[in-house]
């Protein structure tokens, strides 16, 4: 391996750690508020900085899986990202994921199956630029949306990127359980609902 590919691969990895630092942040703030329907609109400095930075990193997202389809097109905005994802990557609307024993079957973008943006990335940007108006947009519900979007983005985005090398290497198409026990994600706080791990037997 190259000093070039070296370093394409370990900065590519740090899209997943980035991710799980801020799982893991997210995680935390459930001892303080209780993760409930009841308090979704629950606002803080905490997760106003889970909803603001995990839509960042969004947005990088976006734009890197809208590369790995295809390096032509030049997306430039969250309109750009939905047609594109939603036209070569249908499965990232529909996905379902759980939060620890708290949610479940959120469907974060599953409000692209129109030409609609979700609402949680419209707060974002007002609690990014109008904070003193809209503050009490980053509640729980929003913060919670944005970070499981970007659970799912991030495992897409593995998907495609992993795609050609283990086509090479194993002579097959890569599956979600091969992306889920790269990333050892089955230990997540937050998980996908569908059958995308490998269970394995576990002797005390």
């Amino acid at each position: 391996m190259t000093d070039n590919n070296k370093q394409e691969k370990e900065f590519s990895m740090q899209y997943w750690e980035y991710y799980c630092a801020l799982e893991s942040d997210f995680k935390q703030i459930s001892r303080f508020i209780d993760f409930s329907d009841e308090n979704l609109k629950t606002y803080s400095i905490e997760l106003t900085r889970i909803l603001l930075s995990a839509c960042s990193e969004l947005d990088v997202i976006f734009k890197d899986i809208c590369f790995l389809i295809d390096p032509s097109l030049k997306p430039k905005n969250i309109n750009d990202y939905r047609e594109i994802i939603r036209d070569n990557l249908t499965d990232v609307i529909n996905e379902k994921v759980s939060v620890g024993f708290h949610f479940f079957n959120v469907q974060p973008l599953k409000i692209w199956e129109g030409d609609e943006t979700p609402k949680w990335w419209k707060m974002h940007n007002k609690v990014k630029h109008e904070r003193n108006t809209y503050f009490k947009e980053a509640n729980l519900e929003n913060a919670r949306n944005a970070i499981c979007a970007l659970f799912i983005c991030v495992n897409y985005y593995y998907l495609k990127k992993f795609q050609p090398e283990m086509e090479e290497i194993k002579k097959k198409k890569i599956s979600f359980k091969d992306v889920t026990a790269i990333l050892k994600s089955e230990t997540q706080f937050i998980k996908f609902t569908a059958d995308y791990y490998i269970q394995t037997l576990r002797i005390n």
